[in-house]
């Protein structure tokens, strides 16, 4: 979960860049979907790679590599089974960059990304840090530091022009290495960077906490507004119940909580709750039909293809006569056959004349449930679901 000013850090940088803000934010998503540290709330968040050990210690400090692999902190290649087996909680990566520190610490820094952006120790000298060691020092910091690392190894690395063409393949093969593809790194950021760009654009709200939303719940439920199932869990319902709260008070609309609408909701009285109007309690189809509904817009569009299907098998039946007798015997030798699924393959080639029966038999199924579209769109409008 994003905090406030993490959101306003990174667009901060995105804008001082020129870079599309929801791409960078993006970016963070699928590195480390906004947490910044471990859960000592001091190192970086971090993932330690056993290949990128193999190969540092290799270089750096050949005397060590026994060691490390005798530990099972080094692998010669990746390895999806191995690389992260006891790294999927915090306490599981901070014990095993301790034990690889152990061994080395710089080359332990150096084999592992750091921080929001997930910047590799092994880059720290050509982003202009002393070392690895360095590097982690100065992102432990705070939020700025990961941030400023970031934006150093995407300059760094000229992939600054793909952010920014929102070119999410070359960006992840330039950031996220050869492999990127094995976990979907560009198509993850596309659809991040999608979502991003509509949160921006429509002021972003952080989603309240779980406290807060289980008081507005039930409490908007108490005044009669659904709010469905009262949970703790901040959605679309209670985005909903909130904003039609905030109207009928003469509050700003946003859609979410705050001081002015807290107190209201706190001195509102059980006389206050909201009922449907006289005129929405006995509203019908054609009047929803008649306000633009496009929900019914769209099933009544949807009943009449199904309409035409049932039609449509209704004249291919026409043509043919004698099929219930037919297909009782094909049915009958299915029975009686010694091999089932020849059986079963017999009866199918017997029955495919007759196409016209599956047709009928799919228009009255979607038929029947566009209807039930309808009429729960018809009870919500009712009930005030979609007042506010």
């Amino acid at each position: 979960m994003f905090r406030k000013e993490i959101i306003d850090a990174i667009v901060a940088a995105a804008e001082e860049n020129g870079w599309p803000a929801s791409a960078l934010l993006a970016v963070v998503e699928c590195e480390t979907s906004g947490k910044p540290f471990e859960q000592d709330n001091h190192t970086p968040s971090l993932l330690f790679e056993r290949h990128k050990f193999y190969s540092e210690l290799t270089q750096h400090q050949p005397s060590k590599l026994k060691a490390a692999i005798k530990a099972g902190l080094a692998i010669p290649k990746w390895n999806k089974a191995t690389q992260y087996k006891d790294q999927g909680t915090s306490a599981g990566r901070l014990a095993v960059i301790a034990k690889a520190r152990a061994v080395d610490e710089e080359v332990a820094n150096r084999a592992a990304s750091w921080g929001l952006g997930q910047t590799m120790g092994f880059n720290a000298e050509r982003l202009h840090y002393e070392n690895a060691t360095a590097m982690v020092a100065e992102l432990s910091k705070g939020v700025a530091e990961q941030i400023e690392a970031m934006v150093r190894e995407i300059k760094s690395s000229k992939l600054d022009k793909h952010l920014i063409a929102k070119d999410f393949a070359s960006f992840a093969r330039g950031y996220n290495g050869a492999g990127y593809k094995q976990n979907n790194y560009d198509t993850r950021m596309r659809n991040a960077d999608a979502v991003w760009a509509r949160r921006l654009e429509n002021g972003f709200e952080p989603k309240p906490g779980k406290s807060i939303t289980l008081i507005y719940q039930t409490k908007l439920k108490e005044l009669g507004y659904p709010v469905g199932k009262v949970d703790g869990d901040w959605g679309d319902l209670s985005t909903g119940a909130t904003s039609a709260f905030q109207r009928k008070e003469g509050l700003k609309i946003t859609g979410h909580p705050n001081d002015e609408t807290t107190k209201h909701l706190d001195e509102a009285t059980p006389d206050q709750a909201r009922e449907p109007s006289a005129e929405r309690q006995t509203a019908t189809v054609d009047d929803l039909r008649a306000a633009g509904s496009q929900t019914i817009e769209a099933a009544d569009k949807g009943s009449l293809m199904s309409k035409i299907l049932v039609g449509a098998g209704a004249v291919g039946g026409a043509q043919q006569t004698g099929i219930l007798d037919q297909a009782q015997g094909m049915v009958a030798k299915a029975q009686t056959a010694k091999a089932v699924l020849d059986s079963i393959h017999d009866l199918a080639v017997g029955l495919a004349p007759y196409w016209w029966v599956g047709v009928i038999g799919v228009g009255f199924i979607t038929w029947k449930l566009y209807g039930d579209v309808i009429k729960r769109r018809l009870a919500d409008h009712q009930s005030g679901v979609h007042l506010g």
